[in-house]
């Protein structure tokens, strides 16, 4: 029998590590299409520790506009829109991570709001090293998903529909709370975009097991948006708190051109 001091250290098991890392689940719902080319519309919920300090959507570039709430920890943001044209979208992602990440996702989602298009995601992952995520790239024509697993990044353009996202692959049928939004979102068939805001932020609402609105345990659902680009226009809402009791408040107005004074914020 080897002894204490003979006998191989055991290895750190993967697999609790990839889940100690993923505790903070957002969960994103992607509606590519629905009325045709050029309609895209986005409604999520961050789920995150309440006490971490975080503003409202204000302007995180001015020129061109990217709008979203800030980060006041590390900076950056979970969601940003850009001047009229795109959304990017910042997920926690299950994955492995061998060393402290070196850089916080949510700069990298500005790096990608500030740049040409989707492809500027890939140098940074080179030159920095971040936890596992997944990264949402949408404009009206497109929509591609950058996704990091702590050793490989790949990159997927989803097809017109409803689509889903939480902290594992695209509309997984082994995550429930994935699983039941996608197979919720088959019946949803909006006839206008207001129909498509109101089913989309109802599905955010569910309490019942699979929960998507959180308001219980160290993550809650702290904030909820909605994204539009489309017929009538491009919107972004946000509701500073979960999207079942709070109201939504139109940012609309600072995805303008014009530098945002004290009379037009």
């Amino acid at each position: 029998m080897m002894s204490a001091a003979t006998r191989p250290r055991a290895r750190p098991c993967r697999a609790r590590a990839a889940s100690l890392q993923s505790h903070r689940v957002c969960t994103l719902i992607l509606g590519i299409g629905i009325f045709g080319a050029g309609s895209l519309m986005l409604g999520a919920n961050r789920d995150e520790d309440p006490a971490r300090p975080s503003s409202p959507p204000t302007r995180l570039i001015e020129y061109p506009p990217v709008v979203g709430g800030r980060d006041l920890r590390a900076g950056g943001t979970w969601l940003a829109v850009r001047a009229r044209t795109a959304a990017i979208a910042m997920l926690n992602r299950r994955g492995r991570m061998d060393a402290p990440a070196t850089r916080s996702r949510g700069l990298l989602a500005l790096d990608v709001a500030s740049g040409e298009g989707p492809g500027a995601a890939f140098e940074p992952l080179v030159r920095d090293r971040y936890a596992p995520f997944t990264l949402v790239m949408a404009d009206p024509e497109r929509c591609w998903i950058l996704a990091w697993d702590g050793e490989h990044a790949k990159m997927i353009e989803p097809s017109p529909g409803w689509h889903v996202l939480t902290h594992t692959e695209l509309d997984d049928p082994g995550e429930p709370r994935a699983a039941w939004l996608k197979e919720s979102l088959a019946s949803l068939k909006p006839r206008t975009p207001e129909e498509a805001r109101a089913g989309v932020i109802q599905r955010l609402s569910r309490h019942e097991d699979p929960a998507v609105c959180l308001h219980s345990g160290a993550v809650r659902t702290v904030s909820s948006a909605w994204v539009e680009f489309g017929p009538r226009g491009a919107r972004y809402e946000h509701a500073e708190g979960p999207p079942c009791t709070t109201p939504f408040v139109d940012y609309t107005h600072l995805l303008m051109s014009e530098p945002v004074t004290s009379e037009n914020a």
